[in-house]
């Protein structure tokens, strides 16, 4: 029973450890919340109820009085925000607007920036950082801002998901998807959670479009795990089989994606989108004959599938059969008359051949005199700009100005399609006349006065439109084009990269950027969070501590550095917990012998070392372990209890009764330990006083 009861108080200690690292407000080793602090947080995200909440909350405002009284201001303001993340949802209280009025006054001592987009950077930092209640404070008052709302919901999202909150995450993607449909992150987690909730059918849409769209291998490599990990569990369910080959094809590894729609095939060889999945395997490998034979076989059933025809069209005008691709574009927009795919299908087709005017009047056979207006144009334009086309997408922009030359649109973005090529001249022909036309656009204004202070200045304001409309390859384009290349440029140029995820190109960029200005260490912090993002946190940990040397006041930097140093220490705690439950006591102190070398200032290495040595019959030891956790932190109540135990083995029970009246002596208890502990004193004491 005595075993047990151990390896019971060892697992609630490391349970409680794990929490702290994911979810407690505080920050670096200088600064280690309270065990009241750690409990705290630990029941109320187990369990948010009225009186755990309130708990929190004076338990983040008494940390922030410590962290105050250091200075360590930044702590201090992050425990605030943490309390106001529960107070705010009952505003307009007295302990809300004393709360709010003491963050308001650390930000004043760190002359801090408060403008939303520096709160949007802060709120990502301490999201990274484990701190999600903070995070959620700032993520919620920036919603109430409007203020890059999609973003937001997905972060308030994937908070809810850390506090295995799933309906509330399941609401916060949705809203952010209903803003911005385009968001992929959101779709991806979105689709994890409609997966989860049985949605098999719905997640699988998601998951085809995040597919197709993303440019993380990650992402792919994750799905193409989840779906392995659903055939495992569900192998009669053909569609399985249909997305885990649409991710092996993203990857270009078309053997095993020809084998799994194979056979989803034999199991289901009436299911229309695998047959249309098979399809599109056999045109990307330019098998066009095979698959023109898969895609009218589709047809032949389901003649108004628009997405299949357009796909047989496509496979018609790679055989150079071209009468039949143009019929089957026809036969899509006599159907579907806004079909913009149709229609850019067809020009693609013939641009070489007629007139602009000539392809928009066989759009439509029956009405020969058909006239696209400036917005169709338009339309065409964005989405061949989308497509990476952009020469096409000139032609349509420069149409719709000719048609309607007092509509700003074209204007803004023939400029913007002009920088994207190079084409300078024709740029600034073309933005003075709008400037001309339109004196009062806002977009044309600020696009003028850039072009008119300094050719970079003009490069990155085009570069930072197309980064603000989320289109980082054309970003990229446009800072490529800046010369000579600034630190400032190849930041940039990373910063786009990171945003798609290409953490390799991402490295490689910020990298020429501390070449150049090798001191900056905003930069090194940008490498660092790379790195974290693609999993290498060694190379993470070197690029921050990087970041500390060039500027011992990076906050940044050294919180990560305490984050990750957090890790690594609940890492080799759990290594010692996995001997220590295994009765491996001898290899459990050996991982906890090495974590104090690594982490000298850690109490709870110290704590758990301290344990297994008592295993070991180290007492003399165990109190010495123990003493010194106390040391360093003195509100580590548990261990006073311990060395109460150790030190009565011992035979050292005065002492030990002295233990025990300090762990009585604190706020929040154990009761089981505390029953304990009170009739400990009262058998000590009948025996000394």
């Amino acid at each position: 029973m005595r075993q047990s009861t151990k390896k019971t108080e060892l697992k609630k200690c490391l349970i409680a450890a794990i929490l702290l690292a994911i979810c407690i407000q505080g920050a670096y080793v200088a600064a280690e919340p309270s065990r009241r602090a750690i409990e705290a947080v630990r029941e109320v995200t187990t369990d948010p109820n009225e009186e755990t909440v309130s708990d929190f909350i004076n338990a983040m405002i008494w940390e922030y009085r410590k962290a105050n009284w250091k200075k360590e201001y930044d702590n201090a303001a992050d425990y605030l925000r943490a309390a106001l993340y529960f107070l705010s949802q009952k505003p307009n209280t007295r302990k809300y607007e004393s709360t709010l009025s003491k963050l308001n006054k650390v930000l004043m001592k760190q002359n801090a920036d408060t403008s939303a987009e520096t709160r949007l950077e802060i709120a990502k930092n301490l999201f990274l950082e484990g701190k999600y209640f903070a995070s959620g404070y700032e993520f919620s008052n920036l919603l109430k801002e409007e203020y890059e709302v999609d973003l937001c919901y997905e972060y308030m999202g994937d908070i809810a998901r850390k506090m295995n909150a799933d309906d509330a995450a399941f609401a916060y993607y949705k809203q952010s998807l209903e803003l911005n449909p385009d968001n992929l992150n959101a779709k991806y987690k979105y689709a994890n959670l409609l997966l989860k909730q049985g949605k098999k059918d719905y997640a699988r849409i998601y998951f085809e479009d995040v597919i197709e769209n993303t440019n993380s291998e990650g992402v792919v490599n994750e799905i193409i795990n989840t779906f392995i990990n659903e055939i495992n569990s569900n192998p009669d369910d053909e569609n399985n089989y249909g997305i885990l080959g649409l991710a092996y094809q993203k990857l270009g590894q078309y053997d095993k994606t020809y084998q799994l729609l194979k056979k989803a095939i034999m199991m289901n060889p009436n299911d229309v989108f695998l047959m249309y999945y098979l399809g599109n395997l056999l045109f990307n490998i330019g098998e066009y004959s095979f698959a023109d034979e898969i895609y009218t076989e589709i047809l032949e059933e389901n003649p108004y599938e628009s997405q299949i025809r357009i796909s047989r069209a496509k496979s018609y005008a790679a055989l150079s059969e071209y009468e039949k691709a143009i019929k089957d574009y026809q036969i899509v927009l006599a159907m579907y008359p806004d079909s913009l795919q149709a229609q850019y299908g067809m020009y693609t087709l013939l641009k070489e051949r007629i007139p602009l005017e000539r392809i928009v009047n066989l759009f439509y056979p029956l009405e020969p005199d058909y006239k696209l207006t400036d917005e169709g144009y338009n339309n065409l334009g964005y989405l061949a700009n989308k497509m990476g086309n952009t020469i096409d997408a000139s032609v349509f922009f420069e149409k719709s100005m000719k048609l309607n030359p007092k509509s700003s649109i074209p204007y803004i973005e023939l400029y913007k399609v002009y920088q994207l090529l190079g084409l300078d001249d024709k740029a600034k022909a073309t933005l003075l006349n709008a400037y001309k036309l339109f004196p009062k656009d806002e977009e044309i204004l600020e696009l003028y006065s850039a072009a008119n202070s300094d050719k970079i200045d003009e490069k990155n304001n085009v570069a930072l439109s197309y980064m603000n409309e989320g289109e980082y390859k054309k970003a990229i384009t446009v800072y490529s084009q800046i010369e000579p290349k600034t630190a400032e440029t190849y930041e940039a140029i990373a910063n786009c990269y990171r945003q798609l995820a290409d953490f390799k190109n991402a490295v490689t960029y910020y990298k020429k950027s501390v070449e150049i200005d090798p001191d900056d260490s905003d930069v090194y912090y940008a490498l660092g969070v790379t790195y974290l993002e693609a999993n290498n946190i060694d190379k993470a940990k070197e690029a921050f501590t990087k970041s500390v040397e060039k500027d011992d006041k990076n906050i940044k930097s050294k919180k990560m550095l305490a984050f990750i140093e957090q890790k690594e220490i609940i890492k080799s705690l759990d290594l010692a917990y996995n001997f220590y439950e295994k009765k491996d006591y001898p290899s459990a102190l050996r991982y906890l012998d090495k974590a104090v070398k690594t982490f000298p200032n850690d109490p709870k290495v110290y704590y758990y070392r301290g344990l297994t040595r008592s295993e070991l019959g180290d007492y003399k030891g165990a109190v010495d372990d123990l003493k010194e956790t106390v040391a360093i932190d003195r509100t580590y109540i548990v261990a006073y209890y311990k060395l109460g135990e150790f030190l009565e083995k011992l035979n050292k029970e005065k002492e030990a009764m002295f233990m025990y009246e300090k762990y009585l002596g604190a706020e929040t208890l154990d009761p089981e330990l505390a029953k304990k502990a009170q009739q400990k004193v009262i058998q000590l004491g009948e025996k000394y006083y």
